[in-house]
């Protein structure tokens, strides 16, 4: 089995591009060999930090390889750019240099957001030992996210049932009431003996799902551990009430359309509906969407 991780690899040599290139591609082709999963390299390089992040931010990419040093934008630029940007600052980085190899200058790199140093003359058994390294603990940062947001998942769908419930208690406590006004009407206290005790019994199914809002506490409580800055943010906007502010988290875990509508007991129309209303008092811009405005905060 062969996977494949598109690399992009910036430096203003072409000496030095053709040589990572060429040791990649020998990696490849090496693991094949050897019948085991295979790493496979979609490799696309930049002569300065410049096009290296107009590449990044049009294409996908698993992994960034700089140098220090180059025209235009350097690495440590570079670096900073991606940390700026949420999608990009999710990306490992490895810095190459053959001039800043000292204590201070690995320091100055990994404190920018570099993830790994490597120094110049570039060793092939050192390059691929790093850049398996990098990909290896990506993928594991990334089933890390998956398991969290699948716990965040199972915990809306546990308030969505509890929501539904309680739907179904008031449903039957209304048709309760107009027997019970029926009755009282015809004088048969019989039958309002009988609705009484029926209360009585959706007053204890009631007890039992009474701690909706407990529930919803401990989901933002999980959601302030597992997605700090995201909460964060959000909390700037001050005018957003409480049912807009778990609309928006909703969004923000990836949940769709209908499932949201199940969980706040309206219709498939009324979340587009709802969304526009909300898009409006975030004064988000026509023709960008409150799902991808919600998910770059």
């Amino acid at each position: 089995m062969t996977n494949t991780y598109t690399i992009l690899v910036a430096d203003d040599t072409q000496e030095n591009l053709k040589l990572v290139t060429e040791y990649l591609e020998n990696d490849a082709k090496e693991s094949q060999k050897n019948d085991e999963i295979s790493f496979g390299y979609q490799i696309l390089l930049a002569p300065n930090g410049e096009v290296a992040l107009k590449i990044a931010l049009k294409t996908e990419i698993d992994l960034l390889i700089t140098d220090w040093e180059m025209p235009k934008m350097n690495g440590l630029e570079l670096i900073s750019a991606f940390q700026t940007d949420k999608k990009l600052r999710k990306i490992p980085i490895i810095m190459i240099t053959g001039m800043y190899i000292a204590a201070e200058n690995l320091k100055t790199a990994l404190e920018k957001g570099a993830i790994d140093f490597i120094s110049k003359p570039i060793h092939e058994m050192e390059l691929v030992a790093r850049v398996r390294s990098a990909i290896r603990l990506q993928e594991s940062f990334k089933i890390i996210e998956e398991q969290k947001n699948k716990e965040l998942s199972a915990k809306i769908l546990h308030i969505q049932r509890q929501n539904e419930m309680l739907v179904e208690i008031d449903n039957e406590f209304s048709t309760l009431l107009k027997k019970i006004r029926k009755a009282e009407k015809e004088n048969s206290d019989i039958e309002i003996e009988s609705y009484v005790s029926e209360l009585h019994q959706i007053k204890k199914t009631l007890k039992k799902n009474i701690d909706t809002e407990h529930d919803w506490e401990n989901f933002q409580l999980r959601m302030q551990q597992n997605h700090p800055e995201f909460v964060q943010k959000l909390a700037v906007y001050e005018d957003l009430k409480p049912h807009e502010l778990r609309f928006l988290t909703y969004l923000y875990i990836r949940m769709n359309d209908k499932e949201i509508a199940r969980i706040l007991n309206i219709n498939y129309q009324s979340v587009r509906a709802y969304k526009s209303r909300v898009k409006k008092k975030l004064a988000i811009e026509d023709g960008v969407s409150l799902n991808d405005w919600i998910v770059s905060l």
